[in-house]
């Protein structure tokens, strides 16, 4: 009587070549979603600073010498310039700062009509 058994189940060496794999793999993709985060997060910032410094470029140069330009609101940024209080003889430059995994630095210069530039 001969009885024959029927494999079923992986044996230890696939487990372990699948493992090998996701973890080849997982090393290749977790730099490039960081790298991806991090650009994200700099040019959000970017887009809320030109936002704001666009907005006291406007208030400033109104004819309405009662409006001033308010603090800014930050969800994108670590940190803005608080421009409250500037007028036309004392604007500056606008800086930011993007969330820290980012770093990135960005500037707004209002007396040339608020181009903004993205240094990293």
């Amino acid at each position: 009587m001969s009885t024959s058994k029927i494999q079923t189940g992986f044996t230890l060496i696939e487990v372990m070549i699948v493992v090998g794999i996701i973890g080849i793999l997982a090393a290749i993709a977790i730099p490039t979603y960081q790298s991806f985060i991090s650009k994200s997060q700099a040019n959000a910032c970017l887009l809320e600073a030109r936002a704001y410094s666009t907005q006291v470029f406007v208030l400033i140069n109104d004819q309405d010498d009662d409006t001033l330009p308010v603090a800014p609101v930050l969800n994108a940024c670590q940190s803005i310039t608080d421009a409250t209080g500037w007028t036309l003889e004392t604007q500056q430059v606008v800086e930011a700062r993007a969330k820290p995994s980012s770093n990135a630095r960005i500037q707004c210069d209002i007396s040339v009509g608020t181009p903004c530039r993205l240094l990293l």
